[in-house]
């Protein structure tokens, strides 16, 4: 069906082509589906009957055709069949996974098989977009017949919350003289109402290590220079990666993001890059959607604490963090009773080993709620100190709530950045 629509639009862009060979008028614009369509020839209208026939022939084929005179401009609109729309909702219904691991499962089977459609009914409404048009173009089969994938492993790499994990995929391909290459690819889930949908795909197709770092004048990273010398087949083995306001740089597998100063010669990065044609010379230069910085993904320090059963993680340069104990106070709001204590609970703040007295760094407090503490917080039966606003959730179990206060960097203290881009990557965990 989706092959018949294609076939629709380029009669109509063809036809389009021919009117403009043998009538001489202004130029108009052709929209297809909201976008501008190119053709070789500029097509040209005269009067009504250009667009008559233009209309005899794309509406049988299911699309429809309207006139803006205002902008000069033929709008063409190929949609969906019904009849597409109840099959794809079918294979919707049969193959969307309801656990993230066969979600990362069915994408997989479904790149090894070439099956567009398989890939796309486990995608998230976003991915969908990005990927329709390219599917529909290859009439939904995927890749290449030759390299194949002989196999495909799956590994969940990082559980980001309850809803989202990271999973590596790692792919095997082979041809007809039977040698071995592999590609490997980072594939977000999330589970989305009740279903478990694919909400971001990285195809690694550098890794190695940072041989070089580029500075622009200013100081800032303007590009590295990744080697593989591992010999391994399936990614670029150089690689003049550069990064612009697009890259976003990671650590390890997780969502903990990195800045660009971080880079470094000897770390070991992947890079995914973004989709926009990039410079084949040998060593191939393109502009990096995301770079992972593999060798501090198994330094980071976690802070466990079993009397209310939650773990946080940080860097590697806090290992030798220290515990600074604290109470938060909650005063009533019922009249007269202004300035009153009514609840109390513990605050833990995690300290940086570089803070002094003399040059005090960013700490990151946790405050600890009861279920009905909380409860009473949200019903605003109380308040905690100045601020308008009160703490925001971090995480829960079934007995406490971990929250941040409000405005807990108001001073904006040395290391406070740092603090924030680790609040970003969801550290704390619930046991």
């Amino acid at each position: 069906m989706k092959k018949r629509i294609f076939v629709a639009i380029t009669v109509v862009a063809l036809l389009l082509c021919l009117a403009a060979s043998v009538l001489a008028a202004s130029t108009i614009k052709l929209v297809l589906n909201g976008k501008e369509f190119k053709t070789a020839v500029s097509p040209k209208v005269v009067n009504k009957k250009a667009l008559a026939l233009v209309r005899g022939i794309a509406e049988p084929l299911g699309a429809t055709v309207t006139w803006d005179d205002k902008n000069k401009t033929l709008l063409i609109e190929a949609k969906e069949m019904e009849a597409q729309k109840t099959q794809m909702l079918r294979l919707e219904e049969a193959l969307t996974p309801k656990d993230p691991l066969t979600a990362a499962k069915t994408w997989a089977e479904g790149v090894k098989t070439r099956n567009g459609a398989m890939q796309y009914v486990v995608m998230s409404s976003n991915l969908r977009k990005e990927f329709y048009i390219q599917f529909m173009e290859a009439n939904w089969s995927t890749g290449v017949s030759s390299p194949w994938i002989e196999s495909y492993k799956v590994t969940e790499k990082y559980k980001v919350d309850k809803k989202m994990y990271r999973f590596e995929v790692e792919f095997t391909y082979t041809d007809s003289t039977k040698e071995k290459f592999f590609s490997k690819e980072y594939i977000t889930v999330n589970k989305i109402e009740d279903n478990w949908l694919l909400s971001s795909i990285e195809k690694i197709e550098a890794k190695g290590e940072i041989t070089k770092v580029t500075l622009e004048e200013d100081k800032k990273v303007k590009s590295i220079f990744v080697q593989d010398k591992t010999g391994e087949r399936g990614s670029y083995d150089q690689a003049s990666v550069i990064i612009d306001h697009r890259t976003r740089i990671f650590k390890g597998y997780t969502d903990r993001e990195l800045r660009a100063s971080d880079l470094h010669e000897g770390a070991k990065v992947e890079v995914a890059f973004t989709d926009e044609p990039r410079i084949m010379i040998y060593p191939v230069s393109a502009p990096a959607k995301t770079i992972r910085m593999m060798e501090t993904e198994d330094n980071t320090v976690v802070y466990r604490n079993t009397q209310y059963d939650f773990s946080f993680s940080l860097p590697d340069s806090w290992k030798d963090y220290m515990l600074v104990l604290d109470k938060w106070e909650g005063y009533s709001l019922k009249e007269g009773e202004n300035g009153k204590i009514v609840e109390t609970g513990p605050i833990l703040s995690l300290r940086h080993p570089e803070w002094t007295a003399k040059n005090p760094r960013q700490d990151i407090p946790i405050m600890v709620f009861t279920l009905t503490q909380w409860g009473l917080l949200q019903q605003e039966k109380f308040h905690i100190g100045a601020a308008p606003m009160g703490p925001s959730e971090l995480g829960r179990n079934n007995k406490y709530v971990f929250a941040l206060p409000a405005r807990y960097n108001y001073a904006f203290p040395t290391g406070y950045e740092e603090v924030e881009s680790i609040l970003r990557s969801n550290p704390l965990k619930t046991d």
